[in-house]
Parts: C-alpha cells; structure tokens; sequence
C-alpha cells in the first residue's frame, strides 16, 4: 500500500487550492486499476535502479547517420529550477489543461530521482528519466499520463544507455545498447513484454532518428541508412526510403537525403507512409550544419541552425524566418505540434525554451523546459509539468 499511500498524498499536495475535476472519481477508479496491476512491476524496476548509474542526456543532435559514443553520464543542466515567463502582448496562450490535471505531474519518481522529461508523447503522456542531485540517472524509462487525478509515472523498461524515447497511445519506442556496440530500437505496447524493431540497429543521433505517431514508428537504421516503418510493435517492418528521418507528424515523414558517407544534401523527402507517395523539398546549406535540429509538425517542417528558427510551410515550403534568437544552451531539444514550434535549451544555471505560434506568428520566451507534439504542449513549471492544449 505503500505506493498507493505516497501517490495519493504527492496528487493531493500537487492539486492545493485547484478546482476539483468532474472526472475524478473514474479516473480515480481507473488509476487504482492501474497501479494494482503495476506495482509488482514498478517495485522490481525501482528496487533496482537504485543502484543504477547509467547516463540518460536529454538531447537532440545533428543528423549523421555515424555513432557518436555514449551519452554524456553527467548533464548539471538537467535539474535546474524554472519558473513561468511572462507572456509577450499580442500572443495567444494555451488553452487550460486537461480536466484532472490541475496540479500538474510531481516530478518525484519511486525510485527517489526527479523526473527529467525527453519529451511528451501525441496522446499527452510525458516520458522521461530519473536523475538525481549529481545528474546520473536512474536507468529506467517512465512514463506517465498527465490527465489523470492520481497520476504517477510507471516504469515501461530499464533499457542500457538509454538516450531518447518516443511514444504515441499504444507506443512506446527507445534505444537501447545492444550486445556487440551500438543501438537497437525497443518498443513496447501497454503490458505487453517489449521487443525490437528491425535487425539494423538504430542511427545513434539523439531522438531525431526514431519518431513515433498514431501508433507507427518510423526510424533511420544504422547499418543501411535506410528509413523503416512499422504500424505497431508487433508488425513487419517496411523500409519507406533512403535518408535519414528528420522528423514525423502523422502520415509525413520528413527524411533528409544524404550521400554515401551519410551526409545530407540538401533534399528533403516528404513521405507518405501509408502510401510512400513522395514529394521532393530543398534545404539550404545552413540548414544542414552539425548543429542544425529538425521537427515536424502537423503542418510544418522546423529547423533550428546558428541560434536561429526557420519553419517551413509544409505544402508551399515557403520560410518563415523568427527574427527572436534562440536561447543559449548546453543541450537543445526542437519539438513541433499543432500550431506550436518549440525549441528548449537546457543549461546549468536555468533552462530556458522558446514557444512559437505558427498562426499568430508570435514567439516568447519562457523559463523551464517546454515541448510540442500533436495538439499539447508540456511545461515545466518549478517541481511540476504541466499540460496544455495548443492554441
């Protein structure tokens, strides 16, 4: 009962002065469902992260389909404080979060880490890992969905050199080291055991290399540098083309062509994956540093290259440069969802991340960490996140 006991008391002090919800007594019900049904799970995993020093760095990097070794096992960055921004006039504000979700998500964990998020998944549940004071991390993948009265992030894997990890409804997908060098991809369904998509291994690029949405994958594997998709954790594997995914809002894939030493050269595929009808776009140079970040969105294709964001029209591909710079930092994260291009910059002092609105052309800077996927968006507000409709 002791799970039970800790989760009640950290929702109760998390929902302090906010209205009750409507939904609370079935997502009362079905949370206490949940966690009967996990706890034997979550105590194994929790038992033994405690012992666990492997390195999770919330980061996404440059698109090269080499590997670029083993995540950094120390990032100080990942557990400095932020605080709301004040919103910029003439800019529109999320819409409120969902019922139930008032208080937001403690960022307490089980097995006595913090929550450091990779990211939120297109049905709103936030994954990420636990890192303590010194910035090593617990090893294990949590997940957790923001919406409910009683939520509390559940243990999906305890994968090796964990980097990154992604997810829609039904899908989980992560990386993990496998035997030999290198990285394999892993996915997971619900309770079901997880299992590995695809024999070539996965590009060992931060997130960028593996999307999921609407319950399909889509990835770059290493050995080849071919783009795979597969419509669940159970299906074939199919390979959509050659490249390197840059990104993926359901049914496009943006996949960046490169040459035979796995550089890009400028095109842009943008895949339907359902019927691998392809149209060509075009990248310049400056758009195809090291540095460069990419995300796509439901109706945009973003790059962030050199402190400054560019979002393409998805169907004009027609530039729409933000004259604000982006902020400074050690480790960058570009995410894209329903309106939202989001570009967070985590550092040791503060992090700070740059929200922008697609429609009203607005752009403001705010504390915290902060990501865009599907129609939310997710926010760090002090010891919380939260969670948002966009606009």
């Amino acid at each position: 009962m002791e799970d039970l006991e800790r989760l009640v008391a950290g929702r109760l002090r998390a929902l302090d002065d906010a209205a009750p919800s409507p939904e609370a007594p079935p997502a009362l019900l079905a949370r206490v469902g949940h966690q009967v049904k996990a706890r034997r799970r979550r105590r194994r995993i929790t038992a033994s992260a405690a012992g666990l020093s492997v390195a999770a760095a919330v980061a996404v990097v440059a698109p090269q389909l080499a590997d670029s070794g083993a995540p950094d096992p120390r990032d100080p960055s990942v557990l400095a404080a932020s605080e709301p921004a004040e919103r910029r006039p003439g800019s529109a504000a999320p819409s409120p979060g969902r019922p139930g979700a008032a208080g937001g998500l403690p960022r307490d964990l089980p097995s006595g880490k913090t929550l450091n998020a990779f990211g939120v998944t297109s049905d709103g549940a936030v994954l990420g890992t636990g890192v303590g004071p010194r910035g090593l991390s617990d090893g294990v993948l949590w997940r957790a969905d923001v919406s409910g009265l009683l939520t509390v992030p559940a243990p999906v894997a305890e994968p090796e050199g964990m980097y990154a990890a992604s997810g829609s409804r039904n899908m989980t997908i992560w990386a993990q080291r496998k035997d030999g060098g290198g990285y394999q991809l892993m996915c997971r369904s619900g309770e079901s055991e997880p299992v590995r998509l695809g024999t070539g291994g996965v590009a060992r690029r931060g997130g960028a290399a593996f999307h999921a949405d609407h319950d399909i994958a889509v990835w770059t594997d290493k050995d080849a540098g071919t783009v795979w998709t597969a419509h669940g954790c159970d299906a074939e594997p199919r390979p959509l083309t050659s490249g390197y995914a840059a990104g993926f809002a359901y049914p496009y894939a943006y996949v960046l062509s490169t040459d035979g030493r796995g550089r890009p050269t400028g095109e842009v595929q943008r895949v339907q994956v359902e019927t691998g009808d392809q149209q060509t776009r075009e990248l310049p140079a400056e758009h195809l540093t090291r540095d460069a970040l990419y995300a796509a969105g439901s109706d945009t294709f973003a790059v962030a290259a050199d402190r400054a964001l560019t979002v393409y029209d998805a169907q004009t591909w027609r530039a729409h440069e933000v004259p604000e710079r982006l902020p400074r930092g050690q480790r960058a994260a570009l995410t894209a969802g329903d309106g939202l291009v989001v570009y967070s910059a985590q550092r040791q002092d503060a992090d700070r991340s740059l929200v922008y609105e697609t429609g009203s052309g607005q752009a403001r800077v705010r504390d915290g960490e902060a990501y865009a996927k599907g129609e939310w968006l997710l926010t760090r507000d002090g010891e919380a996140y939260r969670l948002s409709s966009t606009p």
